[in-house]
């Protein structure tokens, strides 16, 4: 796999078609991201973003052979890889990669509250959008009109959140194919160290807070991104703690067994952790720094 990927990065055409090939399938998005944050760490930003535009006017090729305007190539291949580029970006000048996740993640909020705040989705299209792609609901006896109608609030947080998941999982996925192939374990220790601060982590807690107690949808909007930061963390934490006290790393298989099969608690908990360890730097404490 290291070996390809490297053949892969080598030459701009060939990571192009290969992001714009993953980028063709949603949920093979994330790795599309990887191709180019995977250039930018092994040939530099300025190849990274030539590649992004190659790619670009694949999509635009393929948006033209489906009958779709043009412009639907190029938005998607901004939407998707410009976010990835840019926080990779940050980790190459900062060196840090808690840094470019903070900023990321600030990013992300802030395009959540504003667009929630200035322009919050509401009535048609969108909400036809909503309710056909929850359709299939239906057939289970949900309440598909409610359902919509709540959605429909959430996605400007939704949407924030998908793209800082997008962008730091595609981040994370070429770290790890670059330290493997340039310092194998740098990604892990990078990983395990990953915080995103106590800005982040109190502008989640308030937002939480207030979304709970009904504070409305700008409240949701930043909570969905700053809560995925805390859960991110938690993540890390879990790495952190079962290298510093030496466990069996079947307890690593267990949470993440447990972040797919037990969610969405899990997720609040993992969450929950993260906002633990902002506030008591668990993982410094587990080494004996306190």
């Amino acid at each position: 796999m290291l070996e390809f990927a490297r053949w892969i990065t080598e030459r701009d055409y060939r990571a192009a078609l290969m992001a714009a090939g993953l980028a063709l399938l949603p949920m093979l998005a994330p790795l599309s991201c990887a191709v180019l944050a995977l250039v930018a760490l092994q040939r530099g930003p300025g190849a990274a973003w030539r590649t992004g535009a190659f790619g670009a006017a694949m999509m635009v090729l393929v948006a033209m052979v489906v009958g779709a305007h043009p412009a639907a190539g190029v938005l998607s291949a901004l939407t998707i890889w410009a976010p990835t580029l840019a926080v990779t970006q940050l980790l190459m000048s900062s060196g840090s990669l808690s840094w470019a996740a903070r900023l990321a993640t600030t990013a992300a909020v802030v395009l959540a509250g504003t667009w929630a705040l200035a322009a919050p989705m509401q009535g048609e299209p969108w909400l036809g959008v909503v309710r056909d792609t929850i359709a299939p609901l239906a057939q289970a006896g949900a309440d598909t009109a409610l359902l919509a109608e709540r959605l429909l609030a959430l996605m400007p947080g939704i949407i924030a959140t998908s793209l800082l998941l997008m962008s730091l999982c595609g981040l994370f996925a070429a770290m790890w194919l670059h330290a493997g192939l340039a310092r194998p374990g740098a990604f892990g220790e990078a990983f395990r160290s990953l915080q995103f601060g106590p800005v982040v982590g109190g502008v989640a807690a308030l937002a939480i807070v207030a979304a709970a107690a009904g504070a409305g949808p700008v409240a949701w909007a930043v909570a969905l991104p700053a809560g995925t930061a805390l859960l991110l963390q938690g993540l890390a934490v879990m790495h952190g703690l079962v290298r510093v006290k030496g466990m069996n790393k079947a307890w690593l298989f267990a949470g993440w067994a447990a972040l797919v099969l037990l969610s969405p608690w899990a997720m609040m908990a993992f969450a929950a952790w993260g906002m633990a360890d902002t506030l008591l730097d668990l993982r410094r404490r587990a080494a004996g720094g306190i």
